[in-house]
């Protein structure tokens, strides 16, 4: 079973196109009520339940499709793989082992909620960014709430998964990094989600203690980036971890998304530093990620129509 939002082809009599959640059985839209909220429809995935659903149903490729999550409550982007992050490092230059806490707790920042966009939307590169990079990330949506929950427990809450796309720039990143404040612009753009949520329970089949076993692949304008036979495998820290430690002092809530963090060689600044780099993205790139079971994003990236005047001399 799938959750999407799905947008008429045809106008509706006021001339505006209507949005509605659905989820996917067999490759068949089933419509939820058109006033439910985020919240309810990923309820509904998280219990399988399609008794609130419409009775008629109809094909997938009817309608177009939107990003599944519309403006969730929280968005947060874990690190998940510790790989990831002496790659990055490496690539400045840095062969230092990670420091101890790296291996006591799990890392996150918070993501833009309203930067949301879909698997199809062109992404525009923020004003005044020279180093513009993707991270082939998949993230948790969860089904309930709870606080200061354990790790069996935050794994209950699960909905489903979703392929998810962090866009960052780069050149911001090393600015913030050296004012240690945390990361802000340099994630601020852009978040692409997958064009479906799989449910958890349907994800059973390849889902892991350290990942899903699924393959995964990034390329821009058709030149692979990933490593030949990559699998969202080697997590340091599992879903369940990563979810509970979220709730430590704080509420989560049902529509909540927790991205696992970037699969290694899933961003071009983990290749910044090698011979033949491709350089950073840039205008008129297409930027494709594979998921497998939770599809695939498909960006093209565009210019920024503005110029960034926010420097002072």
């Amino acid at each position: 079973m799938k959750l999407v939002r799905v947008r008429e082809q045809a106008r509706s009599a006021s001339g505006t196109p209507s949005a509605r959640f659905a989820l996917v059985v067999d490759d068949k839209v089933h419509r939820l009520p058109e006033h439910w909220g985020f919240a309810d429809a990923v309820r509904a995935l998280h219990t399988g339940r399609l008794e609130d659903a419409e009775p008629s149903a109809s094909a997938l490729d009817e309608w177009e499709l939107l990003a599944p999550v519309p403006t969730p409550a929280s968005m947060r982007d874990c690190v998940g793989f510790l790989q990831h992050i002496r790659n990055t490092r490496r690539s400045r230059g840095d062969l230092a082992p990670l420091g101890e806490v790296w291996q006591q707790r799990p890392g996150f920042y918070f993501s833009n909620p309203n930067s949301v966009h879909s698997a199809t939307a062109a992404v525009t590169i923020p004003p005044g960014c020279q180093e513009f990079d993707f991270e082939l990330e998949i993230a948790a949506v969860l089904g309930g709430g709870g606080r200061d929950l354990t790790a069996e427990e935050a794994e209950q809450l699960i909905a489903g998964y979703v392929l998810f796309c962090d866009w960052s720039a780069r050149d911001f990143q090393a600015e913030e990094r050296a004012m240690q404040i945390g990361l802000g612009k340099a994630k601020d753009a852009a978040i692409s989600l997958g064009p479906w949520i799989l449910s958890a329970d349907e994800a059973a089949a390849f889902r892991r203690p350290d990942g899903l076993d699924i393959p995964v692949s990034a390329s821009v304008n058709g030149e692979r980036v990933t490593a030949p036979g990559t699998r969202y495998v080697g997590m340091d820290w599992s879903y369940g971890e990563i979810v509970a430690f979220a709730s430590i002092g704080a509420d989560l809530v049902a529509g909540d998304v927790v991205a696992a963090g970037t699969v290694p060689t899933g961003c071009l600044l983990e290749h910044s530093a090698t011979e033949g780099f491709r350089g950073w993205l840039a205008d008129g790139d297409v930027v494709r990620l594979d998921a497998g079971p939770l599809g695939e994003i498909v960006s093209p990236v565009v210019a920024s129509p503005t110029r960034a005047q926010w420097r002072q001399a």
